[in-house]
């Protein structure tokens, strides 16, 4: 490290204030602003317990006493701050995140705006009214319309396990949490350790209290012995990650816990004709090319394959050449992260095996980047479903219709998540329930598929529903509490 370097000394961990850790393990960044040094703790057991503990007491004597309206202030508070261009934590990490991650920076720095605003406050009111009729229904037993009355209580403790794939994921998870008057603990990956604990930090910023509710922290996952005091602990396990990832950590979470899990999924998007017109089949390919590149498809959102329908003006091997060309084109504007050795290899595999196809002569191309494996679009000419090894390289499979394709979606209904769809008002719905019929959980327009709304389904599930505990208050005791009025004869 150069002497005459800037150097930037950040934890890579938040902890209620009070605990430190005794010792830490640096970690250095070399970057075009200089060093980062990220700072981990070195983790025991007992220092878990005690973190579990403070959590829980700090959650009992703040957070808990807090009105749902409240805390949704205190939220739009902080994310107010990182909507400001200026604000020292959001210039962090757009300085940093792209040397963390290798993800362009112009992508991140445009991708955690869009991000951020679905945390404002009226988007945080309608995430809560998707769910719950009232959200008050948090803080105070609510009328039933079936009579009596009912609260819903959030996990005391809510553990979380992060993936790395995506930044700002875990930010998500967490404002799930505080939304339920929860102590969150969160553990985060090793490929992003950053944003949630400036997230962390902001929050303390406007509400030391409440930012005192939450932990985050560093360590190598399927670590049993430094888990095992958190899972003891929590009352519900959230866990992103690798299907192998989750069902790992699901075996060691007894039954009587909750354990919500969001595992790998598979998103694609369908083209119709009306897309397909003069004035339309350049656009429909610039906002695939952008739904295949943002976070180099790393991301379940991502489509992996598009189905495009014949009968437009540009046939679909067309539609796949000019794909081609907007995915360059994006390239050029924020070029795609370096790979590892493996993952260059996969993607030259994939190209391989559908080169030979095309040389056998069936009904098959490839379109590459000028150079390496920055971006592929494989052309079929009939319809079927294909995987990818990700990193900006999408199938493409022409289809006499939508409606006849949707059928080769039917085996991977476990693993469906988003689709983008560009068809007519006049057969949106008659798709939409195709799609639905095979395991989509999420349709949404070409071009916004990175990008949810607050209060939608993940993985075809409730969000906070799937967490909270019901406490019914019968009518029945509501009639006999009148015996006791000392005013009533």
């Amino acid at each position: 490290m150069n002497s005459s370097e800037a150097v930037t000394v950040r934890p890579a961990y938040k902890v209620p204030s009070g605990i430190r850790p005794g010792s830490f393990t640096e970690r250095l960044y070399d970057g075009p602003q200089g060093t980062l040094v990220l700072q981990y703790p070195d983790l025991t057991p007992e220092l878990m317990a005690d973190i579990t503990r403070e959590l829980s007491v700090r959650r009992s004597e703040y957070l808990a006493r807090l009105r749902t309206e409240q805390i949704v202030e205190r939220l739009d508070l902080a994310v107010r701050q990182w909507l400001d261009p200026d604000y020292e934590l959001r210039r962090l990490a757009e300085a940093w995140l792209p040397v963390i991650t290798g993800y362009d920076g112009e992508m991140i720095r445009l991708e955690l705006k869009r991000f951020f605003r679905t945390f404002r406050r009226k988007e945080l009111l309608r995430f809560l009214d998707v769910e719950f009729d009232a959200s008050e229904v948090l803080d105070e037993f609510r009328p039933m319309k079936n009579g009596g009355m009912s609260r819903a209580y959030g996990p005391e403790l809510l553990f979380h396990v992060f993936s790395g794939n995506v930044p700002g994921l875990p930010i998500w998870s967490l404002v799930m949490g505080i939304l339920l008057k929860s102590a969150n603990l969160g553990k985060t990956s090793s490929a992003e350790p950053l944003m949630a604990v400036l997230f962390a930090e902001s929050l303390a910023e406007v509400d030391p209290a409440l930012a005192d509710c939450l932990a985050v922290l560093p360590w190598k996952g399927g670590n049993e012995v430094l888990e095992r005091p958190v899972i003891e602990a929590a009352e519900a396990v959230v866990a992103y990650g690798s299907q192998e990832t989750v069902e790992k950590l699901r075996s060691r979470v007894p039954g009587t816990k909750r354990f919500v899990s969001y595992g790998h999924k598979v998103s694609f998007a369908m083209i119709g004709q009306e897309a397909l017109t003069p004035d339309r089949y350049r656009e429909t390919a610039r906002r695939l090319a952008e739904d295949a590149s943002i976070y180099d498809q790393q991301g379940c959102l991502a489509p992996h394959s598009v189905f495009v329908e014949e009968g437009g003006a540009v046939s679909p091997r067309q539609f796949g050449q000019l794909l081609a060309s907007e995915m360059e084109r994006y390239h050029e504007k924020k070029p795609r992260a370096v790979l590892s050795d493996e993952e260059s290899m996969a993607i030259h595999a994939v190209r391989q095996r559908f080169e030979m196809m095309s040389l056998r002569g069936e009904p098959a191309a490839v379109y590459t980047s000028r150079t390496g494996t920055d971006w592929t679009v494989i052309y079929h000419g009939r319809p079927g479903f294909e995987a990818s090894p990700l990193n900006r390289t999408i199938h493409v499979f022409a289809c006499e219709s939508l409606e006849s394709a949707a059928e080769q979606i039917r085996p991977y209904r476990e693993v469906l998540q988003t689709v983008g769809l560009a068809v007519g008002p006049d057969r949106l719905e008659a798709v939409a329930g195709l799609l639905g019929m095979y395991g989509a959980t999420r349709i949404c327009a070409v071009g916004e598929m990175s990008r949810t709304p607050s209060g939608w389904h993940h993985d075809g599930r409730l969000n906070l529903l799937d967490l909270v505990r019901w406490v019914d208050l019968e009518r029945s005791v509501e009639q006999d509490a009148e015996r006791y009025d000392p005013d009533v004869e």
